[in-house]
């Protein structure tokens, strides 16, 4: 890999665990607002944890390896969020899963994850090449 693809392959990782973090910061700004408890902060961290360190340990085997699993990794991780989202706030708010701030904050998941798929499914082909 020359130095160039290497220097993309970073900030594509980086784009990868800067919209991981986002996952916090949005609960974060929609609890100040008032919507959401302060318990939703919790359920924020936790996609935050899991995209965040994968994207690091992606990023860090990425400039040793030219395939790694972790890039398979970071690619399962949205599709996991987009589906255990919606899903765990149907459980947990039955019927108000979809009022008072939660359908803004799942279509903002929704779109996160799907843009970290992106990025984790060029990776992934970036590194069979």
């Amino acid at each position: 890999m020359n130095e160039k693809q290497m220097g993309k392959s970073k900030k594509s990782y980086i784009l990868y665990i800067i919209l991981g973090a986002l996952y916090v910061i949005i609960k974060i700004i929609f609890v100040l607002l008032g919507y959401l408890h302060k318990g939703a902060i919790l359920h924020g961290l936790i996609p935050m944890a899991f995209t965040v360190g994968g994207g690091f340990m992606a990023l860090k085997q990425d400039e040793k390896a030219s395939t790694t699993i972790w890039n398979k990794v970071i690619a399962v991780l949205p599709v996991l969020i987009f589906i255990i989202t919606p899903v765990y706030m149907y459980l947990k708010q039955k019927g108000q899963w979809l009022t008072n701030g939660r359908k803004e904050v799942l279509i903002i998941y929704e779109i996160m994850a799907a843009f970290q798929f992106v990025i984790a499914l060029k990776r992934l082909k970036n590194t069979h090449k």
